[in-house]
């Protein structure tokens, strides 16, 4: 009798260990799956820079860009805001696509956060043209999903300096994927990784490095660090330097985010809120598919 109610606990026991390795297997698997969501490479864009057509009768004007990432579900993600069948996409922390458009945000306390789709990028062969997702005014009509082409006039709204100069001639399309109502007319609060969380952060448990100060993030904190007053020349440089060593520690392990940070020291070299002009376009295919 003892013979055989041990051998129903050695098999009882030996189930329970299956179970478990089979568990930890699987959640290992879908581990892995998750780091490599968030850590996919990221890859350049190529070819020739898309037909920029301007909307006759579109918004125009002036006002200046900033930049921002709160981590919080676009407002163009509700179908409510942006009409069914223009929503932007939405993610969760994990960067997989969230179909549910009434999900609520990581900054409420739901899963929905911004999907890293939507960071700055160039095209490998069309250098003098960025492109990017921002926040209107909230206040304005709803222009979920439209474009507009923004060109750097050389100078800045606190002040200019050689990075700002080194911005005149160059474009960013931007196309609308969120509202903020700290939004000005005319400015474009542009989405680039440690930007500044603004008002609102869903970010904690999605990225673990300094996201630098409330407003303006990892540039003010080099702006700081920096300091204002010396030779442009080396302030251009030093601040440049600087915001490319902040992204690389804020967000190392994560390519995308970090190489939507890094383009606002490359590309936008490292100018903060640069003055522009702006005109209403068509959405150019490469936004549509990222929207």
């Amino acid at each position: 009798m003892k013979k055989v109610l041990l051998l129903i606990y050695l098999l009882s026991l030996a189930q329970v260990v299956y179970n478990y390795c089979n568990c930890c297997d699987q959640c290992g698997q879908q581990q892995e799956q998750q780091q490599g969501q968030q850590q996919q490479e990221y890859q350049q864009p190529t070819g020739s820079c898309p037909d920029i057509r301007f909307i006759n009768g579109g918004l125009s004007g002036s006002g200046f860009a900033s930049r921002y990432w709160d981590c919080c579900k676009p407002s163009c993600s509700w179908s409510s805001n942006a009409g069914y069948g223009n929503e932007a996409r939405h993610c969760d922390a994990n960067m997989n696509i969230l179909t549910d458009n009434n999900a609520a945000s990581k900054c409420d306390g739901g899963p929905s956060t911004t999907c890293l789709s939507q960071i700055p990028f160039t095209i490998n062969g069309c250098d003098n043209i960025g492109f990017a997702f921002g926040a209107v005014p909230g206040a304005g009509p709803n222009i979920c999903g439209r474009c507009f082409l923004l060109e750097f006039t050389g100078e800045g709204k606190y002040e200019t300096k050689d990075n700002h100069r080194a911005l005149k001639n160059k474009k960013l399309v931007v196309m609308a994927s969120n509202i903020g109502y700290d939004v000005a007319g005319g400015q474009f609060d542009i989405m680039i990784p440690g930007g500044g969380v603004g008002l609102f952060n869903g970010c904690g448990n999605i990225f673990s490095g300094n996201m630098g100060q409330q407003y303006g993030g990892l540039l003010s904190d080099c702006e700081n660090e920096v300091g204002w007053s010396g030779s442009d020349y080396e302030i251009h440089i030093r601040r440049k330097e600087c915001l490319k060593k902040k992204c690389e520690n804020t967000f190392n392990g994560n390519t995308l985010a970090k190489e939507g940070c890094l383009f606002l020291a490359n590309f936008m070299e490292a100018a903060g809120n640069p003055l522009h002009n702006y005109k209403e376009i068509e959405c150019p295919q490469i936004l549509k598919d990222k929207y």
